[in-house]
């Protein structure tokens, strides 16, 4: 894995003007692989030799490993000099809390930041007191369901300046949440007795407390003489009210970042700080923009670049591939079942290259279970950025638990982890039956060392109805063949799938429709992974355990291929990216549940954008191979996606791949689409002239003989060409009174539509 940084053989003139940029605010908008570090190092050193003290100075980081980076890059730009103090957030705000304890504004705390583990037992508890009784029997059972959007919620609130009742009401959360906007002062109170900080209390109690002491802020702005903000895209608005305080209005701020990268929404960034929001606060900002690219060539440059020019939030910079970049290469697949496209990728990368130099990027997790199976059967290593191996994730547990009792190993287990592994299984999926009465069955039902699928129907209590004994039944059922019959492991588990209804109990235990996802895209992975296995029931528990083992192994050997999501790839660089999931399910990603808030188009974007910009020399995208479309299409994972058009892949690969050549002409397919209005500007910016010419369609092909014909098109007329809802742009090449014949762009196959029900998708262009 490399940390993007990328030392431009000279600086380029746009890099210059930065760092000339002597006094006054600033605004530096940069692409990715910009080389923003190389143009910070540098302004630094401009202003130190012009006489600037480097205590009044301070450079601010979004975390901690780019603050490293950044200092290891300054070290060794100027040796044996004192530099400008560099800190993350959160680290400046934490020494700012102290200097407040001191002066007896805050009351001290103790210990480290609180960590979720240790936040989420007292979240519970107060969540259940909060309650109504219906919703209490939920969240004792569905603990995880409630407490995660709960801490969110908490997080969420100190990102900014608003209420509590402020943010709930912007969330668009069901009402039953409403008790967040109570717990978050119930959750504050307990923190201020235990007399501890959570991470986001290190700005947000310093920040508040100059809120609400105008007076006491004033000490600790217009000491600098220079503020820089790296990664300004990610600020939210606690860090912006701290940056305001900070600068006091004495001094120079010179903020860098690119609105096109914001994909911090969650945690409270939005691309107007950058876009309108630094402008209209300091009024008098020189604005600069860094568009060459040293990261990648200009296949992927266009690429991008048609993409993100969708988006309107933005600043409108072209991004421009460098002199010195590699010619990346651009393939878009189409898949019939993507995993196992996938493993063939990183099968034929891996014969040029190390492992390590491929990454996976996933829009969710839930596209990384089957990749990670895959990848387990077929030996190959990788390491994940999430910290859960598929293997680990909660919602297998039952079937680790259905395995160890058909491999004759329950018994080894104490009483004590017996009665855990009980309620797991009463309790997966949740039956309805109060909770206290599932723990006592666990216990009663712990010492029992053989039979057990017959020891848990004795064990049914008379007072629970007649609909609740029949769910357990079923459970009891399949425990015993476990434990007596042997057959295929897959089948042992799709039976207890289909007997206990764990999918609908899934959809009942999740909070949002994007959790429900990922829970049962696993779900369908593991026993897919485990019907190719064809290992039997009796076998799997100890297979499973020896890929674990393996796991761990490969896991301390380090290297292997990366499997990451969007949102961790974020500053990081590979030769080699391969995207799944290229459809429009993923792309944008509109989960439909109740719990959730519409993410806009945007923003999915943004992430497809930073995702793609993270690859050196190959990107891979994988789309739905279409000619197969099946009843699945209604799910959309079998849709193309409506960035895959905007992307217009065959215009970047001709185009950029002829840039690369240094050719005169190119001819264009006239079915990719339309050509982008900045394309002249791409060339004359690149300093680069290309000829472009469209080629010529084969005629159509020619209709069976008894058929009426409507309309036949000439060779020598011009095309109708319609646009399709979900499919895109095409060209009209054959129509008769029922049907249409469309070749759509990217499609190798025309596809025939039937007039009367295609009316509704399809416009003409």
């Amino acid at each position: 894995m490399t940390v993007s940084h990328h030392h431009s053989p000279t600086l380029t003139a746009e890099q210059q003007q930065v760092i000339a940029h002597s006094s006054g605010h600033a605004r530096v908008v940069a692409v990715a692989g910009a080389g923003k570090t190389t143009t910070l190092t540098h302004f630094i050193a401009a202003r130190l030799q012009q006489g600037v003290s480097p205590r009044r100075m301070l450079v601010l980081m979004y975390n901690r490993s780019a603050r490293e980076d950044f200092e290891r890059k300054l070290q060794h730009l100027l040796p044996q000099q004192p530099l400008p103090e560099v800190r993350t957030f959160h680290s400046l705000g934490l020494r700012i809390y102290q200097r407040l304890i001191a002066q007896g504004v805050l009351p001290p705390f103790q210990g480290k930041p609180l960590s979720d583990g240790e936040m989420e037992p007292v979240v519970w508890r107060m969540l259940q007191q909060l309650a109504d009784d219906d919703t209490r029997q939920d969240i004792l059972s569905q603990r995880k369901k409630w407490v995660e959007p709960a801490l969110g919620f908490i997080d969420l609130v100190k990102s900014g300046l608003q209420t509590p009742a402020e943010v709930f009401e912007q969330l668009e959360l069901p009402p039953q949440c409403q008790m967040f906007v109570e717990l978050f002062d119930q959750f504050e109170d307990w923190r201020r007795q235990q007399r501890r900080i959570t991470y986001a209390d290190m700005l947000y109690d310093p920040v508040m407390a100059f809120v609400y002491q105008p007076e006491i802020a004033a000490q600790f702005g217009g000491h600098m003489q220079w503020i820089l903000v790296d990664e300004y895209q990610d600020i939210n608005a606690i860090q912006q009210k701290l940056l305001e305080i900070l600068y006091g209005g004495r001094g120079s701020v010179m903020v860098i970042g690119d609105p096109d990268q914001t994909i911090y929404e969650f945690r409270g960034s939005k691309p107007e700080f950058i876009v309108h929001g630094f402008d209209q606060q300091m009024q008098q900002v020189s604005r600069y923009q860094l568009p060459h690219t040293f990261r990648y060539g200009h296949q992927l440059a266009l690429l991008a670049n048609h993409l993100i020019s969708h988006n309107s939030e933005r600043e409108p910079v072209l991004c421009l591939s460098h002199p010195s970049t590699p010619a990346t290469r651009i393939k878009l697949h189409y898949a019939r079942y993507e995993p196992a496209l996938i493993l063939t990728l990183i099968r034929s990368e891996s014969e040029q290259r190390p492992l390590d130099q491929i990454a996976v990027i996933n829009r969710l997790w839930a596209l990384c279970a089957p990749v990670e199976l895959g990848l387990l059967q077929a030996g190959i290593p990788y390491q994940l950025h999430n910290s859960q191996s598929v293997l680990d994730r909660w919602e297998l547990q039952i079937f680790w638990l259905l395995l160890e009792i058909a491999a004759g190993r329950f018994a080894q287990r104490s009483d004590k982890e017996r009665e855990a592994a009980w309620l797991q299984i009463l309790t997966t999926p949740y039956p309805k039956i109060k909770r206290q009465q599932l723990e006592q069955m666990a216990r009663q039902l712990a010492p029992v060392s053989e039979n057990f699928g017959e020891a848990l129907a004795q064990a049914l209590p008379d007072s629970i109805s007649k609909w609740q004994a029949k769910t357990l039944q079923a459970r009891a059922e399949v425990l015993a063949d476990a434990e007596h019959i042997e057959q295929p492991a897959h089948r042992l588990l799709q039976n207890y799938i289909a007997r206990s209804e764990l999918e609908d109990g899934i959809a009942d235990s999740a909070f949002s429709a994007q959790q429900i996802e990922d829970r049962l895209q696993t779900i369908q992975a593991f026993v897919r992974f485990m019907r190719e296995t064809g290992v039997s029931s009796h076998a799997a528990y100890d297979y499973l355990q020896q890929l674990k083992a393996q796991r761990l192994q490969q896991s301390r050997e380090q290297g292997g291929v990366h499997l990451t999501s969007i949102h961790k790839s974020k500053g990081l660089e590979w030769p080699v990216v391969i995207i799944p999931g290229l459809n429009a399910h993923y792309y944008p990603y509109t989960p439909d549940g109740e719990f959730t808030t519409p993410a806009s188009e945007e923003s999915e974007r943004r992430l497809l954008y930073v995702a793609m910009t993270r690859a050196r020399e190959q990107l891979h995208l994988v789309a739905p191979d279409t000619t197969q479309a099946d009843k699945k299409a209604a799910a959309g994972r079998e849709f193309p996606s409506r960035f895959q058009r905007e992307l217009q892949a065959p215009h970047s690969i001709r185009i950029g791949e002829a840039l690369s050549r240094g050719a005169a002409t190119v001819a264009l397919n006239p079915l990719a689409g339309p050509l982008a209005p900045w394309l002249d500007d791409y060339f004359e910016r690149t300093g680069l002239t290309l000829q472009l010419t469209l080629e010529d369609l084969p005629p159509p092909p020619k209709p069976p003989a008894d058929t009426v014909i409507v309309r036949k098109y000439a060779a020598t007329e011009p095309l109708r060409f319609i646009e399709h809802q979900s499919l895109g742009r095409g060209a009209v090449v054959y129509e008769d009174e029922r049907y249409l014949k469309v070749r759509f762009a990217g499609e190798r196959e025309a596809r025939t539509l039937d007039k009367r029900t295609a009316a509704a998708f399809i416009q003409d262009v």
